[in-house]
């Protein structure tokens, strides 16, 4: 591929992905906001606890699709047709078994997911919803595998603009058939029929413009079997790791307190959530590009790179934490009305979680590219089980809190600081530029947050309008020492 083909393709992953991922927060918005005006707050409680569940049902199919791409970007980067349509065969006959395995594994889970719901709705509608919610999950990640070979082409803007074109179709359908119906099973098969054209798109799109992956071609070789399976497992179990890690405080949170307190910490959960998802998007668009320049590239001119993407990691993570700190409670107030909110050192708490997952997006990149799975996979199980344990003692103990807590110490003790251990020794470079990293990333946001707060803390919020001059107001100043320190370092270089 030419120099200025994929400078382009890169431009044009970066602003899809980001304006997709945009879109997506405004259709989810509108979405859980309709479901509290046509049915009520537990059904949107209902419905972040599904989601929990499904994720824990879909670790297998996201793990095996970061070592498909993994798997991809080399015979990509020399143009082997032959080599990718037997890799991409390969993993389809994967995902068809995992799609068997975990659909008997999601209806085995339905008296689970009805025993985690402690609200009044009917256990029949659970389990009916549920099933139906877990199949459309299940059926989507079926084919992810088309999903990602696009992706693995650089081609992530493709699958960004058909997703959120596809969303934006099915709100209008959700819409509709709650204000007729007032039906959540309704509601759940729009889901369920927007994946599978989603699917139906992704398969169309492949066959036209892959052609070659339809062709009869010798199968892979033994060994090469052999290292997919083993890549495979190590980020399979890796995935695993996360979900324990990520996908449980809802279900704590819903046996212990309430579902309808899930529903109240899913609005936050849902912004932090999207603030992610538009940071991880820009890195999901250059990561296929990362992967294949690793193919060519010297270690020197990867690390530089690194240290770059490093910085923007730490710019994006620390604007946005500011960000939400200050505008969060004031969003809800004008997005759910009068929806209880939560105090401010729950607040604080979902922060640091928010931090020390997203610093560590470019390492993640990086390491994932690689092809870096074995090394962290046990580290990955060590945090999800920790997690378990902690949120079961502390959430007893402290509730919404403690179940937080418990995740904010897993990270730190675990994945915070082992995750960037393993790049830097893929790099042969020392630990202690991690220590600098992470000194000087602190730094910035504690002046980001001083000169923010001195911008916009005295300003209301109250109104859209208000809303919208806090939100400028504290955007532009929470950016000012991370546009200085990129000028600073810029002459110094």
């Amino acid at each position: 591929m030419q120099p200025d083909s994929s400078r382009r393709l890169l431009q044009w992953n970066i602003i899809v992905s980001m304006m997709s991922q945009i879109a997506s927060l405004i259709i989810n918005l509108i979405s859980k906001r309709v479901i509290c005006i046509y049915l009520d707050l537990e059904y949107l409680g209902l419905q972040s606890l599904y989601s929990n569940f499904c994720d824990v049902l879909s670790f297998a199919f996201f793990g095996a699709g970061t070592a498909m791409l993994f798997s991809f970007y080399g015979p990509m980067a020399k143009g082997d047709k032959e080599q990718l349509a037997a890799t991409y065969r390969y993993y389809d006959n994967i995902y068809r078994k995992l799609t068997w395995i975990f659909s008997g594994i999601g209806v085995l889970t339905t008296l689970p997911a009805v025993f985690s719901v402690n609200a009044s709705i009917s256990d029949s509608e659970v389990a009916v919803t549920f099933v139906t919610f877990m199949l459309s999950i299940v059926l989507y990640n079926r084919h992810m595998v088309r999903n990602y070979y696009i992706q693995a082409d650089q081609r992530r803007y493709f699958v960004a603009a058909v997703t959120g074109m596809v969303d934006a179709l099915a709100l209008a359908a959700e819409i509709l058939v709650l204000k007729l119906l007032k039906s959540y099973e309704a509601f759940v098969i729009c889901i369920l029929l927007k994946n599978l054209f989603t699917n139906y798109i992704f398969g169309c799109y492949l066959k036209s413009r892959y052609s070659y992956l339809f062709t009869r071609v010798p199968q892979l070789e033994k060994a090469e079997k052999d290292s997919i399976k083993a890549n495979v497992t190590d980020m399979v179990m890796y995935r695993f790791g996360k979900v324990l890690i990520s996908n449980t405080d809802n279900i704590f949170i819903s046996r212990f307190i309430n579902t309808a307190m899930v529903g109240i910490y899913s609005n936050y959960q849902f912004i932090i959530a999207g603030i992610t998802s538009l940071v991880s998007a820009f890195y999901e668009a250059v990561t296929a590009r990362i992967g294949q320049m690793l193919s060519v590239k010297d270690k020197e001119d990867q690390y530089a790179e690194f240290r770059f993407y490093s910085f923007l990691n730490s710019w994006m993570a620390g604007a946005s934490i500011v960000c939400f700190f200050y505008l969060v409670q004031d969003f809800l107030k004008i997005w759910m009305g009068a929806v209880a909110r939560l105090d401010q050192k729950i607040i604080i708490i979902i922060i640091v979680n928010y931090y020390l997952e997203t610093c560590r997006f470019a390492t993640k990149m990086y390491r994932e590219s690689a092809g870096l799975f074995r090394n962290i996979k046990r580290m990955i199980l060590i945090k999800g089980i920790l997690n378990i344990v902690l949120s079961f003692f502390m959430g007893k103990f402290w509730g919404l809190e403690g179940i937080l807590l418990a995740t904010a110490v897993s990270s730190a003790v675990t994945l915070f600081w082992y995750e960037p251990l393993v790049v830097y020794r893929y790099f042969k470079k020392s630990f202690v530029n991690e220590l600098y990293y992470q000194a000087a990333a602190v730094i910035q946001m504690a002046c980001s947050f001083v000169t923010a707060g001195l911008a916009a803390g005295h300003l209301s919020g109250n109104g859209p309008a208000g809303f919208l001059l806090k939100a400028a107001v504290c955007g532009v100043s929470a950016n000012v020492c991370y546009v200085l320190s990129y000028l600073y370092v810029k002459k110094k270089l």
